[in-house]
């Protein structure tokens, strides 16, 4: 890749220690957004369009399972676990790829992970034993 097409890559020429208290306390720009988007029916209807595309597009493991028409207790005997830990890992917003990985696995599934950048193609992420 030549220098004249690589992407460009943000760069946050701001430091931390210039900006004040008095400018984070002064900056209410979300809140005018947030204030337009309500004010306007046709944003508001755009926002909501738009959000509910994006949530055709999620599931909650919980979702992923019961679509694949699986039991806590047959996920948990394919993890080896019991039907309780598979509960609670349904319910975790935070852990470790490897058990995420295996979970989709026992559903049935692949993990693919794919990090995405402005003005880049995405890229799938290799990791762990993937690498």
């Amino acid at each position: 890749m030549t220098a004249t097409n690589k992407p460009k890559i943000p760069v946050d020429d701001q430091g931390l220690d210039e900006v004040t208290d008095a400018d984070w306390a002064q900056d209410d720009s979300p809140n005018r957004h947030f204030e337009r988007i309500a004010g306007d029916p046709a944003a508001q209807e755009a926002l909501n369009s738009a959000l509910a595309q994006i949530r055709q597009h999620q599931a909650t493991l919980a979702q992923v399972r019961k679509a694949k028409q699986l039991t806590q207790t047959t996920i948990g005997e394919l993890l080896e676990m019991d039907q309780s830990e598979v509960s609670r890992l349904e319910r975790r917003s935070d852990m470790l790829l490897s058990t995420l990985r295996s979970f989709i696995q026992a559903a049935g599934g692949e993990l693919q992970l794919v990090a995405t950048f402005p003005e880049s193609t995405p890229v799938q992420l290799l990791v762990g034993d993937e690498s």
